[in-house]
């Protein structure tokens, strides 16, 4: 996986579809990434092998020739990325303030009390 040092560029909502793919299965062709995701996005082989082909330029992915296939497999971790992209968030919109997020998630009625609950045991724990 990436160190923090070594992060790929900005990976698009397309993109991140298709790591989501790899991030579940570890490793898969284009045409097992298509099975997953061209039909509910009404995506071609064509253009998953285009985000592939953008995500290992970005070096997310890595790929090696499997006899007339390639095998696609992730080069940085699922938490690796939510970290980064949380991070990102909260700087650019709460100005560096994760309490400003939860604070406008509350006051926009976007929790619930099951997702209040959570959020109070995860504070009980980190505070032990």
């Amino acid at each position: 996986m990436a160190k923090s040092d070594e992060r790929p560029d900005r990976i698009s909502e397309a993109e991140h579809a298709v790591m989501e793919v790899l991030w579940d299965r570890g490793t898969a062709t284009a045409a097992e990434v298509c099975d997953i995701v061209c039909e509910a996005r009404d995506w071609s082989l064509a253009t998953v092998k285009t985000l592939l082909s953008r995500l290992v330029q970005k070096n997310a992915i890595a790929t090696r020739p499997d006899g007339r296939r390639y095998l696609y497999t992730p080069l940085i971790a699922r938490s690796d990325y939510v970290g980064g992209e949380s991070r990102r968030l909260v700087d650019r919109l709460f100005g560096g303030k994760a309490a400003s997020l939860v604070a406008h998630l509350a006051e926009t009625e976007a929790l619930t009390d099951n997702d209040l609950t959570e959020i109070e045991a995860l504070l009980k724990e980190l505070k032990q």
